[in-house]
């Protein structure tokens, strides 16, 4: 029998949802919505839905699974309730505003038995699963540094995004989802220090420019750039190894490359002898015949391995791909981001 889904929050995100659960028609069924803005309980309406007026009548519903989709501080509230009722839920990132609130959720949560999970969809990316290939491949030697950068142009967090109450800002909104990639790299490890830097560059009330650098206990730093405001681009991802180099110009992972120097070179053996070194002996340029090109990991493309996984859980047949204990290690970075920015200091942590 199909689970029976609802939605609290019918904007962007929520239509969102709405095209993926209806992706599983013998699995799952949508059946309602719960919004305070009439034209999206209209909206709810031309789809077929259930439109609820409020949240008591929504909750009353015998639905498996709730979706939160709301502005982000109301995520911890929904969930909440949502729980307490008896139903299991998915929130949309980030899941909640501090690390502090996310505890609130998970004691609900042991509390009522119920699942509770978050929208961390971008763990199946082909650019980051093609990141997550080569790194542990160790094709390019140990890492040493993860550069992650998005980059837009429009210069504005659009609706509530860019309220502070919201929780609107680039760190909240694409921030989340870059931590946590570069977390689930290295599971394992502790992460020892943070520092962040966030701008208001032409969003006045929330951050639409952050750069943030932690750093892991086994020496691999990464450093993540969100910004909506950059006419030209960097590239997407560059992964520096000590014996090799990755680099992917966009989300697609088919445009970029990766090289390695052959075991049996050393760095400096490419001055030798050479009577041209470009702008200076440290910078000049291996020889090709020094260097071993390597075709770019091929990974399968899951757009949809996620509400797969979710509802297999809802059903008791599989785990939750999203645990608990990594959202609140993504959150307690989250919280060091802001207080580094603050101060304008290095925060020493053990996350």
């Amino acid at each position: 029998m199909a689970i029976q889904v609802g939605i609290i929050g019918f904007g962007y995100m929520g239509h969102f949802h709405m095209r993926k659960v209806r992706s599983f028609p013998e699995d799952a069924t949508l059946v309602a919505v719960y919004d305070i803005k009439e034209e999206a309980l209209a909206d709810a309406r031309e789809e077929g839905l259930k439109a609820c007026t409020s949240v008591e009548e929504f909750l009353a519903l015998p639905l498996d699974l709730v979706v939160v989709s709301t502005p982000n501080n109301y995520h911890a509230h929904y969930a909440k309730l949502a729980m307490k009722a008896g139903k299991n839920v998915l929130c949309e990132k980030p899941v909640t505003m501090s690390a502090a609130e996310l505890e609130e959720v998970m004691a609900v949560s042991a509390e009522t038995g119920k699942i509770f999970t978050v929208h961390q969809n971008r763990r199946w990316d082909v650019d980051y699963l093609e990141v997550v290939s080569a790194v542990r491949s160790g094709d390019i030697g140990k890492i040493t540094t993860i550069e992650s950068t998005v980059l837009g142009e429009r210069g504005v967090c659009f609706g509530w995004r860019g309220d502070p109450v919201a929780g609107g800002g680039m760190l909240y909104d694409w921030g989340v989802h870059l931590i946590d990639q570069l977390l689930m790299l290295y599971p394992g490890e502790k992460v020892v220090s943070v520092y962040a830097r966030l701008l208001s560059v032409l969003t006045p009330a929330v951050d639409d420019y952050f750069e943030l650098t932690f750093k892991f206990s086994g020496g691999t730093t990464a450093r993540v750039t969100v910004g909506t405001f950059a006419l030209q681009k960097k590239p997407r991802w560059f992964v520096f190894g000590d014996r090799g180099t990755l680099k992917l110009d966009d989300f697609s992972g088919q445009i970029g490359g990766m090289a390695r120097i052959k075991a049996d070179v050393k760095g400096f053996d490419s001055v030798v002898g050479i009577k041209s070194l470009g702008p200076s002996r440290t910078m000049a340029p291996l020889e090709k015949e020094m260097l071993e090109p390597l075709e770019l990991p091929v990974v399968e493309d899951q757009p949809l391995e996620f509400w797969r996984n979710l509802i297999a859980a809802v059903e008791g047949k599989e785990e939750c791909y999203i645990k608990q204990f990594q959202l609140l290690r993504q959150m307690k970075i989250v919280d060091a981001a802001f207080l580094s920015s603050e101060k304008d200091e290095v925060i020493k942590v053990e996350i």
